[in-house]
């Protein structure tokens, strides 16, 4: 449903719970709306339309959770709750729209009345649903990753059975690929960017020679420069050790394809000459010499993650990447937070935490620790940001507290706006799993 400055949307609910001291309101963006990036939500009851709950909402991303805080006592109404939607700034908003026959996890998309009482809820029963579905790319990736490493060890029974469903929302069992972009551009059987290969690194555990496979290594094929890397319009990115050289290396380990193997090791060895530097450590490096976010958490969190995953994947680990792995390490550990969190930009302490990157960091301490690549004092600094995430999620298990899509550019990540998007809980799932199994490297 769309709510736009025109008009307003109406909830109405027969039963809600009347006699609850705290309510939230529940919804889900639905498509990406770059014409609309600055929005306030106002919801309003009764005759008079009294303001009963508002929310601040910037460059809202596909599948982010949106919560809303009610205030009960001025909300009206005997039996039935009738709740407006509309927009005090912005032009458009889309959510999902209610659906009494929400499948399992997809509950949790569609309008709902929350009463949040007690601790938060688990977050792995949420993972372990459709309630984390993301759009297919590098936050679907980091979800499916979440649910396999808990399956694994054995915090998850029904990992291969979840990672199935989330795939046949894009179209697995048929072999055709169907899913929309960051941008909400709806494509099929091809793929525009590198940060959209990270979920074949399951497509290939659950079949390597499945068609979506070979959509990824064409892919890379038409990618690849002058120099035989694979890189986007000559930029090398953060986001392709995680989503490109680590798929790379496990569809090249389970098609004994070894070639692919190569080039994801020479990738990582690349993209480190560019975007580490005596300054810092950069998201970014395009071809004129321009970086950009340097020492943004998230993109230390996909180089981490990028070393530790490929090196687990590799017959024989490369002592360049492991010397590699642990100078990225010692320069986050440098910068923890003394909560256990790492801020948005880790050399900025005044601005806030990003959840989602310290998860990601976490996650890559974790993993290398328990593969010995690591001292274990990361497996302990690991921990401390476990205990601190749990502060963070959601009486409905979600994940806040996390830096907003990167849309509206470094100014957006500097701000103190967080969201809870699924992603998140992927990173945390990844996380979970490596203190629960020290040595894993399967």
């Amino acid at each position: 449903m769309a709510i736009t400055d025109k008009r307003s949307t109406t909830l109405r609910w027969r039963e809600w719970p009347r006699d609850s001291n705290r309510l939230e309101l529940s919804l889900a963006v639905a498509i990406d709306f770059p014409d609309s990036p600055e929005n306030e939500l106002l919801v309003t009851c009764g005759p008079d339309q009294g303001v009963v709950g508002q929310l601040e909402i910037r460059h809202p991303d596909p599948y982010q959770i949106l919560s809303i805080p009610l205030d009960p006592a001025r909300l009206s109404g005997s039996v039935d709750l009738t709740l407006r939607l509309q927009l005090a700034s912005g032009s458009c908003i889309w959510l999902f729209a209610p659906n009494r026959e929400a499948s399992h996890g997809l509950e949790y998309h569609v309008p709902h009345l929350h009463v949040p009482s007690g601790p938060p809820a688990e977050f792995r029963s949420r993972l372990c649903s459709m309630a984390s579905l993301q759009a297919f790319g590098w936050k679907e990736g980091c979800v499916l990753e979440g649910i396999h490493a808990l399956g694994k060890a054995g915090l998850c029974l029904e990992a291969p059975l979840v990672i199935r469903r989330h795939l046949d929302e894009f179209g697995f069992s048929s072999g055709k690929l169907i899913y929309e972009t960051p941008r909400s551009e709806r494509v099929s059987n091809r793929l525009t960017t590198i940060e959209s290969t990270l979920p074949f690194a399951q497509v290939a555990r659950l079949d390597p020679l499945h068609p979506w496979v070979d959509l990824a290594v064409d892919y890379w094929q038409q990618q690849l420069d002058e120099l035989g890397q694979v890189c986007e319009h000559s930029m090398i990115s953060s986001e392709g050790a995680y989503t490109v050289a680590y798929p790379m290396t496990l569809i090249a380990h389970t098609r004994g394809e070894e070639r692919w193997a190569v080039l994801a090791q020479d990738l990582l060895i690349k993209t480190f000459a560019h975007l580490v530097q005596p300054e810092g450590i950069y998201l970014r490096c395009f071809q004129d010499g321009t970086r950009t976010h340097r020492n943004w958490a998230r993109g230390l969190a996909w180089l981490l993650l990028g070393h530790v995953q490929t090196l687990r994947h590799q017959p024989s680990p490369s002592a360049q990447l492991v010397e590699q792995l642990l100078h990225l390490a010692e320069f986050a550990k440098c910068y923890q937070r003394e909560d256990g969190l790492w801020s948005t930009y880790l050399d900025e302490p005044t601005i806030k935490p990003d959840t989602s990157g310290s998860a990601g960091i976490a996650a890559a301490f974790a993993l290398a620790s328990g593969s010995g690549w690591l001292p274990t004092v990361y497996r302990e600094r690991a921990m401390l940001c476990r205990q601190a995430l749990s502060g963070w999620l959601t009486s409905e298990g979600f994940l806040g507290g996390c830096s907003q899509s990167n849309k509206g550019g470094e100014e957006l990540q500097r701000s103190p706006y967080r969201v809870a998007l699924p992603y998140a809980l992927g990173l945390l799932g990844t996380l979970e799993a490596a203190l629960m199994i020290p040595e894993n490297r399967s």
